[in-house]
């Protein structure tokens, strides 16, 4: 594919202050449904805490916020008390399935838990399932820390749920891409190769690990879109390296891709990454020190695979997109 990054970038972008999305936006999910693209994304308030927003387009280039949002927000209790976000989605009959990370104090960026929540409408309102539907690791597994950018994929009345995590979110190492597998889309259970028996991988295991040393995704890899192929499936995923410069630090972020079988063993692209911040004409107006793209999801439609993207929780916040011709 060979992706070209929208002119009118970014085509989402904070709210007015004192608005509840006036900090970052982020962390989106698409799907198109009875001609109308719906685009959820994690809106973050400058007081702190995150919740979920939709907005709607006719072409997946404009896009309106709904006044209604945000549509699902931290309840301050629970596993949710501080914020939700990050919606994954799935159609099951009349309901709609939405799958978000949960917040239980204050703190940075993702929670250790994912919550479930149905819904008639897409809009909402959701009801949410009083407890969490998949936690982190114990203490010295590797995915112990916290969990990330839920991707759905239900194949043969049974699903599959495709995850970040990893031992610690702030250091920005050692941070993989899991899997787990459901009957029912409630009881969850993590992927675990039987031949790893020592921490970290007692528990369960990634699916997918960072580069070698000197690979473009050295540091970090993120769970993005999973799509059924002729030859199994197919990933399109965030990967980035850390610079540090006089103890100051950022991301070099770029999207790859990669195919699979079976979903369990992932063969990367040789030619990666495939898309990077570079090719996106809204590079040339961003604060270069803080210049990613992060967090990929795809909507197929027509002759286009439309590919969505956020530019991280900084100074460019903000959410983008490009297109390729499907082949």
């Amino acid at each position: 594919m060979n992706f070209r990054g929208y002119e009118g970038n970014p085509i989402l972008t904070p709210g007015e202050p004192g608005s509840w999305d006036d900090l970052y936006v982020s962390l989106c999910w698409i799907l198109e449904y009875q001609d109308t693209i719906y685009l959820f994304y994690t809106g973050s308030h400058s007081t702190g805490g995150s919740s979920l927003g939709l907005a709607t387009s006719s072409d997946g280039y404009h896009f309106t916020k709904y006044t209604g949002n945000p549509i699902l927000t931290g309840d301050h209790k629970g596993y949710d008390a501080f914020g939700a976000g990050q919606g994954g989605i799935l159609k099951e009959d009349s309901l709609w399935v939405l799958y978000f990370n949960g917040r239980e104090i204050a703190g940075y960026g993702s929670g250790p838990s994912f919550g479930r929540a149905t819904s008639k409408l897409l809009r909402g309102p959701w009801t949410k399932s009083e407890g969490p539907v998949l936690k982190t690791g114990r203490r010295g597994e590797w995915d112990s820390d916290f969990l990330s950018t839920p991707v759905l994929v239900k194949e043969n009345g049974s699903y599959r749920m495709y995850y970040t995590s990893g031992e610690n979110l702030i250091s920005f190492t050692k941070i993989y891409i899991g899997m787990s597998t459901s009957e029912d889309g409630i009881n969850w259970k993590k992927y675990n190769n039987p031949s790893t028996q020592q921490h970290p991988f007692v528990d369960s295991d990634p699916v997918m690990f960072t580069g070698k040393q000197g690979e473009w995704d050295q540091d970090v890899i993120m769970a993005g879109p999973v799509l059924p192929i002729n030859s199994g499936f197919e990933m399109y995923y965030y990967g980035s390296v850390i610079h540090n410069i006089i103890k100051d630090s950022w991301e070099a972020g770029s999207i790859g891709y990669a195919t699979s079988k079976d979903g369990i063993y992932w063969e990367k692209y040789e030619k990666n990454p495939v898309y990077t911040v570079e090719d996106d004409p809204y590079y040339f107006k961003m604060l270069k020190k803080e210049a990613i793209i992060h967090d990929p999801r795809i909507l197929v439609k027509d002759s286009l695979y439309m590919l969505y993207y956020d530019y991280g929780a900084g100074a460019n916040s903000a959410i983008g997109m490009a297109v390729a011709n499907v082949k």
